[in-house]
């Protein structure tokens, strides 16, 4: 392991997970799965800017929405810092929450994460587990979002894949959505050609949060 990954490891184990949030039993509850989009890495952490503090707005009180967003996470058991190697996967499944938001693949699209029939199996595998944790329990799936280069560079920041962003990734969410029967939240097309929706190609903004917000609540 290089010393670059060595701190980016250290940082994304220790400095960049998350509180566990606390669960109000007196509501029900919207469990958010990802990686530093649902984290809210774009807007610096900050709780009161992330889209699933609008979201919990815009619903009026009546969901609880917990952000179980972990920067750097990838989909694929296999890549370099995988979901279900934290506390917020088992957390997240014990909690059996009414609606479960998923959204994993931007650090899958990374060149040395990347393997398309992988990816495509454990997605399946992934989605299969949330449904069947109780029958009143939604899965709702969510493709990443478009991604931008960076404008010094010419490529996209943190070593992430653009084509894998918009072919195979985007193909296979929207394909496992439909050969499960689960609604789909197309964030790909929605955010695509709005690059001020971001602070650095990648991540969103407050204003990205914002549009975030309004088309999922479109969705649900």
């Amino acid at each position: 392991m290089s010393f670059r990954k060595k701190i980016e490891y250290l940082v994304l184990k220790y400095l960049a997970v998350p509180k566990t949030p606390k669960v109000d039993e007196n509501r029900k509850h919207i469990a958010c799965l990802g990686d530093s989009i649902t984290f809210g890495a774009g807007v610096s952490g900050k709780k009161e800017k992330t889209w699933e503090y609008f979201l919990e707005e815009k619903l009026n009180g009546e969901y609880q929405v917990l952000n179980y967003g972990i920067s750097g996470r990838t989909l694929q058991d296999e890549g370099d810092y995988p979901y279900k190697a934290d506390k917020f996967y088992q957390i997240s499944k014990d909690l059996k929450a009414d609606i479960y938001l998923i959204m994993l693949g931007t650090n899958d699209a990374k060149p040395y994460n990347w393997n398309e029939k992988r990816y495509e199996k454990e997605l399946d595998q992934f989605v299969s587990e949330y449904m069947g944790l109780s029958e009143g329990s939604e899965v709702i799936l969510m493709s990443p979002p478009s991604c931008f280069v960076d404008r010094k560079t010419g490529v996209v920041d943190f070593d992430i894949d653009m084509n894998n962003i918009d072919g195979p990734i985007y193909r296979i969410v929207k394909e496992t959505a439909e050969r499960k029967g689960l609604r789909l939240i197309d964030l790909h097309e929605y955010t695509a050609g709005h690059e001020d929706w971001f602070v650095d190609g990648v991540h969103p903004n407050e204003l990205g949060n914002q549009k975030i917000t309004e088309y999922i609540c479109q969705n649900l």
